[in-house]
């Protein structure tokens, strides 16, 4: 059987109800969850905002990331990567492919499952490949060469202080 979705009554639990009695619901995201109720806490009550259109639109910016990295942690077994990694590979991947203006072409020209059917998966895996070799050739000449990772410090730190950085 599948868990109810959670309900004003469900909601509404006395504090006095030990934790193990409070049913498991199902969120929109049909995640499971238990709902926990602090003891001697009173009613369950939510915290209003500061006042009718105080809520703050999310930036379209931040709502792309959020669907991106969501998107990527479905794809990859994510315990020793961090959202930032798995979002700095794919826009890694997403500039190699820039390089290929037949597949760019085809992108502009086309619908998204036209250009699927086109070269583009082509594309993603010699960007894969090409973005591999290039951070290997750039890792083996930094870890071989002091000066070279001096230097190359230095643009990451001016990079870290600049805005392109933040």
């Amino acid at each position: 059987t599948s868990t109810p979705f959670c309900t004003d009554s469900q909601i509404s639990i006395p504090s006095s109800t030990p934790i193990a009695c409070i049913p498991t619901c199902r969120s929109f995201n049909h995640e499971e969850q238990d709902l926990r109720l602090k003891e001697d806490s009173g009613e369950f009550t939510l915290n209003p905002g500061d006042g009718p259109g105080s809520a703050k639109a999310r930036d379209r910016k931040e709502e792309l990331l959020a669907l991106i990295i969501g998107r990527l942690n479905e794809l990859f077994i994510t315990d020793n990567l961090t959202d930032q990694d798995l979002v700095n590979y794919a826009y890694t991947i997403r500039d190699k492919v820039r390089e290929n203006q037949d597949v760019m072409l085809q992108i502009a020209s086309n619908t998204p499952e036209q250009a699927m059917l086109g070269d583009f998966p082509r594309a993603v895996d010699d960007a894969i490949l090409g973005s591999h070799e290039a951070h290997q050739e750039q890792w083996k000449q930094l870890l071989g060469n002091p000066k070279m990772a001096e230097g190359f410090a230095k643009v990451v730190f001016d990079l870290l202080q600049s805005d392109e950085g933040r």
